[in-house]
């Protein structure tokens, strides 16, 4: 196959995987974020009999594990594709943040250790994963927004922790909302859709 029939259809591949990143990152950003304790009493302008999602708690926290799945799984088949795992592996999601609280002052409330590899071996083991646990909520200790603003969760899903295949018996804690970021507001990103630009007629 000569060059001018693969280019393009790299091109492609890569709009496309990019574009399907962008996409379950920010589903997986919404749903990891939610709070169900926003929603209690009427709060958010919902009434107090619809106001708990209680019985959803399963639901959501299946559907957070099957999107940071899919989610690490095309967002690292975009990297390869793109040729930049080099640069993957300059992008730390939890750099400086060693051990946190997580779901403080609740009866689950515990100190853990957030994962400190960069994102090209972060997303091999949540790709590779024996088992994902969602442990619960956030503290306004971690920038979640660009800008820098922080948000506090009392009852959400962002924090995960990963067992893999290739170190069995070690669990990996994650920020997902910081997962989702490093990528989304990163040179690599930008990179990205340049080779997309620059190829697109």
């Amino acid at each position: 196959m000569d060059e001018e029939k693969v280019v393009p259809r790299q091109v492609a591949l890569i709009a496309r995987w990019n574009e399907k990143a962008a996409d379950l990152g920010t589903r997986l950003l919404a749903l990891s974020c939610f709070d169900n304790n926003r929603f209690v009493n009427g709060r958010n302008a919902i009434e107090d009999d619809l106001s708990s999602f209680e019985s959803l708690r399963l639901d959501i926290t299946t559907e957070v594990i099957d999107l940071l799945h899919e989610y690490c799984f095309i967002l690292r088949k975009l990297i390869e594709r793109a040729d930049c795992v080099s640069q993957a592996r300059k992008l730390y999601p939890h750099p400086g943040n060693g051990n946190i609280i997580i779901n403080k002052d609740g009866p689950d409330e515990r100190e853990v250790l957030l994962c400190q590899r960069d994102l090209w071996w972060i997303l091999g083991r949540v790709i590779h994963s024996q088992s994902v646990m969602v442990l619960g909520g956030d503290t306004d200790l971690l920038r979640v927004y660009s800008d820098g603003k922080n948000r506090s969760y009392s009852d959400g899903y962002c924090y995960v922790s990963v067992e893999s295949d290739f170190d069995e018996g070690v669990r990996h804690i994650l920020h997902i909302p910081s997962l989702v970021h490093i990528f989304l507001f990163s040179a690599l990103a930008s990179q990205i859709k340049e080779v997309v630009r620059d190829n697109t007629i």
